[in-house]
């Protein structure tokens, strides 16, 4: 399934450099594990000395780097962007990478790491308080994987979604 940004998120069309936001717009919603790969995002992130990122601070430039590593499915790629940013937002990416590769108790560590941080707030809103705050949502995606719970599965990826799309929104605007 394709993504679309949410309301809240609208604006992103616009904040990202048009190549990168048609691929978003053209990836696969990513899973609550490795992959899919998303070729057409990858193949364009090869090629990101050829984008114009439209401004961005390198600072916002890098987590934006990290952040479309993990759409596209390439979670080493990310892992080795997020570790070097040393900030909160570094951070929460580098625990939804850990999240994502199964090791759930090291994205736990990554978002104790983050602290306070105001997308919490926008995913449990956004999501319909379905989003309690990270590390109950790291349980929950363990849950879902684990015991193979389609219904689970399905809410857990929804606030993936949410989740990435409100880190994204607050690292480059």
């Amino acid at each position: 399934m394709m993504p679309q940004f949410e309301p809240f998120a609208d604006n992103l069309v616009n904040l990202l450099p048009p190549t990168l936001s048609e691929a978003v717009l053209a990836a696969s919603l990513p899973g609550l594990r490795e992959g899919p790969q998303d070729d057409r995002l990858i193949q364009l992130l090869n090629k990101s000395s050829d984008l114009s990122w439209g401004g961005l601070s390198d600072a916002s430039e890098r987590l934006l780097r990290s952040a479309l590593w993990l759409l596209a499915g390439d979670l080493d790629r990310s892992h080795s962007i997020s570790q070097e940013i040393e900030t909160s937002n570094g951070s929460f990416w580098h625990g939804i990478m850990h999240r994502r590769e199964a090791d759930f108790s090291n994205a736990k560590y990554w978002f104790r790491r983050v602290g306070h941080h105001p997308v919490f707030q926008i995913i449990s809103d956004q999501s319909g308080r379905d989003y309690v705050d990270p590390f109950a949502f790291v349980d929950a995606c363990q849950h879902a994987i684990e015991k193979e719970c389609d219904e689970s599965l399905a809410i857990c990826g929804r606030i993936q979604w949410i989740e990435w799309q409100a880190l994204t929104l607050h690292c480059v605007e």
